[in-house]
């Protein structure tokens, strides 16, 4: 048996879009269904697609979901919450951004002080960030009825602890007891749009400003193959977009967790956003009109690369049906489109 992670990153409602379009083209073209990893890390948006593969949701169900076509049978443990609209949030307010900046915590500069050589300044400023007015817990309350009060196994949700910007991962044996509901809400807290959410007696906030994809806390777990789907990186890691200085910091972040875990051993194959994709996403992570579009394009561009034949050659082993494996890299190929093999 192949042991097989599965890395789920940050990126808003265009990244949950982004996430159910490539593993539905999964599930279809290879027959491989994410419900199925051993492990499943989620960040923010990745947080939502991890908890709802783990509460049995199929991947067709993600992008119906998400595209607001029926839900399979399958959905019915979340069916209340996912036969609604994906929620509707106002659009980012800047006036609101530039005010309530805070000083460093006293455990932001102790940290800094003991480990100096980890300071990142985008992580310290995100601790330092205005709350936001949003009570995103509100959204996510029905995951708990779902999971019965129970933490789904194999399942690591991504926070940063907003007090000095260390990682948590709740799911793991070393973190702090969390509800499902909790954690996925404290995932998704971005710094000056939602308000920080406490988890005993300790604020979080978005997994995403540690790390947009946090693939690398999976070194300890032997895994010989893990997949990440990043939304907000980009395949050809310079894009010509708007918002290319983040999907360029986000894709070089990749590549560093990417490399400690093939240090190891372990295959790595990941799914960036191509050009069409990220013309698609456009530059606001929250819209929510552009869901079906971004599904589609997603859908396409995972399965160019899944038929590129290193790539193929690497999920062969999840392969359960499709002809057309082996047959290499497929004629429509994008060539901008890069993968880690």
């Amino acid at each position: 048996m192949t042991r097989t992670g599965l890395v789920l990153g940050a990126g808003g409602i265009v990244g949950q879009a982004y996430h159910a379009g490539v593993l539905a083209a999964l599930a279809n073209d290879l027959g491989w269904d994410a419900r199925d990893a051993d492990v499943i890390v989620g960040s923010s948006a990745g947080s939502v697609t991890g908890a709802l593969l783990r509460l049995g949701i199929p991947p067709a169900d993600l992008a119906a979901w998400a595209v607001g076509a029926p839900l399979s049978m399958e959905s019915d443990k979340v069916s209340a919450w996912m036969t609604d609209a994906p929620p509707e949030f106002p659009p980012f307010d800047v006036q609101s951004y530039l005010r309530g900046w805070r000083l460093p915590s006293p455990a932001l500069v102790l940290r800094t002080a003991r480990r100096p050589w980890a300071f990142r300044p985008s992580v310290a400023a995100m601790t330092m960030a205005p709350h936001g007015q949003i009570d995103i817990t509100q959204h996510t309350r029905p995951l708990d009825l779902a999971s019965s009060g129970a933490w789904p196994k194999g399942l690591y949700i991504c926070v940063a602890r907003e007090r000095d910007g260390a990682r948590v991962a709740f799911g793991r044996a070393s973190a702090p007891g969390a509800t499902l509901a909790s954690a996925v809400a404290a995932s998704c807290a971005i710094p000056g749009f939602f308000t920080p959410v406490t988890i005993g007696n300790v604020r979080y906030i978005d997994g995403g400003v540690h790390s947009p994809t946090n693939a690398d806390i999976l070194r300890r777990e032997k895994l010989d193959l893990v997949i990440v789907v990043s939304p907000m990186s980009a395949a050809a890691g310079l894009p010509r977009t708007a918002d290319a200085p983040v999907r360029y910091a986000a894709h070089r972040r990749l590549e560093r967790e990417i490399r400690r875990l093939e240090e190891l051993g372990t295959k790595v194959v990941r799914f960036e956003p191509g050009r069409l994709a990220l013309r698609a996403m456009g530059v606001n992570a929250m819209a929510s009109d552009r869901s079906a579009e971004v599904v589609q394009e997603a859908f396409i561009e995972a399965g160019d690369i899944a038929r590129k034949a290193k790539v193929t050659a690497l999920l062969a082993p999840l392969v359960t049906r499709h002809s057309w494996l082996g047959l290499g890299a497929h004629p429509d190929d994008d060539p901008s489109m890069a993968v880690a093999v």
